[in-house]
């Protein structure tokens, strides 16, 4: 006779009973350290207009910075670039200006002029796709990184975590060897 239930899935375990990651998971989420990721033209912006030098490291106005300790550098790099993808989003959607001094008013072609047709359409598949890779780990994971794309905190780190490791995985961070 089987056993009842569903099947576990075969590896090492702790003496808890979870399963251990393998050496090449364990590989995959190494960072190699040494390598400088630039940041993109409206972090420059937003750190020269705040601190008036655009090699500030830290910046507490985004709730990734708040939680950064809790997070890997692909997951911390991976949220930023979602703030930045939604800035870029509502910029191209014209959607209305809350407050001012927020992550969209350092987007290229916020201003008066606003993004062309081609900027507005890329910004908006960009999007669309950073939203798709996280949805399809989990929509919990999803509502937690819209959270702090709005400029919010985050319900559950751990479920930001996820959403922002499924965000670093579509943007290729993990495949750094390939490139």
């Amino acid at each position: 006779m089987g056993r009842l239930g569903r099947p576990r899935k075969i590896g090492t375990r702790y003496k808890s009973g979870d399963l251990r990651p393998t050496e090449a998971e364990i590989e995959r989420r190494k960072t190699p350290r040494g390598e400088v990721i630039e940041p993109t033209p409206e972090t420059i912006a937003r750190r020269q207009a705040l601190f008036g030098d655009y090699r500030a490291v830290r910046e507490e106005v985004c709730p990734v910075d708040r939680v950064a300790a809790r997070l890997t550098e692909e997951q911390y790099h991976a949220g930023r670039y979602a703030r930045t993808v939604y800035a870029r989003y509502v910029v191209a959607i014209r959607a209305p200006r809350v407050t001012a001094g927020q992550l969209r008013d350092f987007v290229q072609g916020s201003g008066e002029g606003g993004m062309t047709l081609e900027q507005a359409i890329a910004a908006k598949n960009e999007y669309i796709e950073a939203v798709t890779a996280i949805r399809r780990y989990s929509l919990r994971a999803l509502k937690d990184v819209e959270r702090v794309m709005r400029g919010a905190p985050p319900r559950s780190i751990d479920n930001l975590a996820i959403g922002l490791t499924a965000l670093a995985d579509h943007m290729g961070m993990f495949r750094r060897e390939a490139a």
